[in-house]
């Protein structure tokens, strides 16, 4: 057994609470859906809590939320947020290889666990799809106008860490990403006479060529990623007549990721212009960074026995949209040091990983 996670391991209540949430992760594990998609996701998630629970069920957006309702509250609300998408595959359909059901396995978990409790508080269980394209939380922010949620904290497993183990940093905890798809459009000709059209393969090049490395810069890390590019089509007697490149921008400060974006969206009118060619651009999978309150930061590091992050999470997470509008803190969880990597085609969340997830959060509740 790894690490201290389960030195307390679950009795009783607790225990019955750690299995059936593993038994509501297999059955998520085994009906993925991606962004946008997850009917049945959402529906077994509803049914888990309301056949189990005497939480009250809200719709929330595209989400639905579970309030834990206490008569005489003395503390501040806190909101707990879970993700429930999976990622598409390149040959159709999905899987869950982010660990999403294991996220909301582990908050119906806790919903398990209030069944009795007496907090002095009033707490509300967020369940929220469409994570991995940034647009879930956008669509379940109405929570924070509907209920008086003082805190906000949400949770992701990070593979290859002890696992239970609790990490987090005041500040920026993920970086801001979006992506950016740009068009070039020529002219076409016959591949024997290419001089006639305009062809925007120079053009692309050259916006290639042009792309920021991954370089510290003020304000912290700022680099695009080229994630893929269309030149023309293969017909072989016809010159090329038009270009799209996808890029990945990602920064530590959305200023940063704006600035960058100005400038490539500048290299690439200049590079159009100079050879005849339209330009247009697009943007999406937009994400903000995720910037934790400095305070609700170190309640998770002292509840949870945690650790301080040095430097944030390259990737991103849409909890950012929520930490813009009220207090919060997002926070991973190792999920052991031999586990695949997120988004890898052999990773799956451990079930050891739902207890110190579902006692993590108990533990912020409490303090």
């Amino acid at each position: 057994m790894e690490q201290d996670a389960f030195l307390n391991r679950p009795q009783g209540p607790a225990k019955q609470a750690a299995d059936s949430a593993a038994a509501l992760r297999a059955k998520l594990h085994a009906c993925p859906e991606p962004a946008g998609c997850e009917r049945r996701t959402r529906a077994a998630l509803w049914q888990f809590l309301a056949q189990n629970t005497s939480l009250e069920l809200r719709e929330c957006g595209p989400g639905f939320y579970a309030a834990h309702r206490e008569p005489k509250p003395t503390r501040p609300a806190i909101a707990l947020r879970a993700d429930y998408d999976a990622l598409p595959l390149e040959g159709g359909g999905a899987a869950h290889l982010c660990g999403h059901d294991g996220h909301a396995a582990a908050l119906c978990g806790v919903g398990l666990l209030l069944e009795g409790a007496v907090l002095g508080r009033e707490v509300f269980l967020l369940f929220q799809p469409a994570e991995e394209t940034g647009e879930g939380a956008k669509g379940c922010l109405g929570l924070l106008r509907q209920e008086p949620v003082a805190e906000i904290y949400g949770a992701h497993n990070l593979p290859g860490l002890p696992l239970g183990r609790v990490y987090t940093r005041a500040g920026v905890f993920a970086c801001a990403s979006r992506g950016l798809t740009l068009h070039l459009a020529g002219c076409q000709t016959h591949a024997a006479t290419p001089e006639l059209g305009r062809s925007p393969a120079g053009a692309l090049g050259r916006l290639l060529c042009s792309l920021p490395a991954p370089q510290p810069q003020t304000g912290g890390l700022a680099f695009c990623t080229a994630a893929g590019a269309r030149l023309g089509k293969k017909a072989f007697g016809v010159a090329a007549a038009n270009a799209e490149l996808w890029l990945t921008l990602r920064a530590e400060q959305d200023g940063a990721l704006e600035g960058m974006q100005a400038a490539i969206l500048d290299k690439m009118h200049e590079f159009a212009a100079a050879d005849g060619l339209k330009c247009t651009w697009q943007t999406q999978d937009d994400f903000c960074a995720a910037v934790n309150d400095a305070a609700c930061a170190q309640k998770v590091l002292a509840a949870c026995g945690g650790e301080p992050l040095a430097e944030p999470m390259r990737w991103s997470e849409d909890f950012g949209q929520y930490l813009r509008q009220c207090a919060g803190a997002f926070f991973g969880i190792g999920a052991g040091g031999d586990t695949p990597p997120l988004h890898s085609a052999g990773y799956e969340y451990p079930d050891l990983l739902l207890w110190p997830t579902m006692r993590a959060f108990m533990n912020i509740l409490a303090f």
